[in-house]
């Protein structure tokens, strides 16, 4: 009877929420230090990951701190390259705002594509970084590569993070009535929509990589 529930439609979704939950609470707690916070998305993906290949079987808690300490140092080089794209990417539009044609013009294309491209590091590195063993310089690589190979998958996972806090910064009201879903699932959610996406690319390459 017990083994029956436990299979149940029911029982597999309450327990998603329940490790969505896990990790997003651990996430936030472990980013207060700010350059913690690559880190920590890099367990939370590793923590995904290993929840989708083990079929929703994993100690979430064990697995997020493992990673957590395993992926630090290179998960912090990468946020601190994230970030620094996207401080880059702010001070061109400032000079933007701030300047004549066609300076103006020449300084907001080069935001944008600097911006885009901390979107796609964003959302294409930690999650290779959670899984596989490489050198910055090939996560870097890797991910412009996978955006290219992969751009519906890159575009829905961009739209399952920007949406959610869009609509929360754009209408007060949403924070106010749903803040508690986003403190429980605000991170996690759009992160485990980027396994579902990823997912069978990974796949694809890892078989790919072993048949050669």
């Amino acid at each position: 009877m017990n083994a029956r529930w436990q299979d149940t439609p029911a029982a597999v979704f309450l327990r998603l929420l329940a490790d969505l939950m896990i990790v997003n609470l651990l996430a936030l707690i472990c980013s207060f230090g700010v350059i913690s916070i690559g880190a920590s998305l890099s367990a939370m993906y590793a923590v995904l990951f290993r929840r989708e290949w083990s079929e929703g079987m994993v100690d979430a808690i064990k697995t997020f701190f493992r990673a957590f300490a395993g992926n630090f140092f290179k998960a912090t080089a990468l946020e601190l390259i994230v970030a620094l794209a996207a401080a880059v990417a702010g001070v061109d539009v400032w000079f933007a705002v701030n300047s004549e044609q066609p300076l103006r013009t020449v300084y907001l294309v080069v935001g944008t594509i600097i911006a885009l491209l901390a979107l796609v590091l964003f959302v294409m590195a930690f999650p290779q970084q959670s899984i596989y063993r490489n050198s910055i310089w090939n996560y870097l690589k890797n991910s412009i590569m996978l955006a290219l190979c992969a751009p519906g998958q890159l575009l829905l996972a961009l739209a399952a993070w920007i949406l959610p806090w869009y609509l929360a910064f754009s209408i007060p009201e949403i924070i106010t009535q749903f803040g508690v879903l986003y403190l429980l699932w605000g991170f996690s959610f759009p992160a485990w929509c980027t396994v579902k996406l990823l997912k069978k690319v990974f796949d694809r390459t890892k078989q790919d990589d072993e048949e050669t």
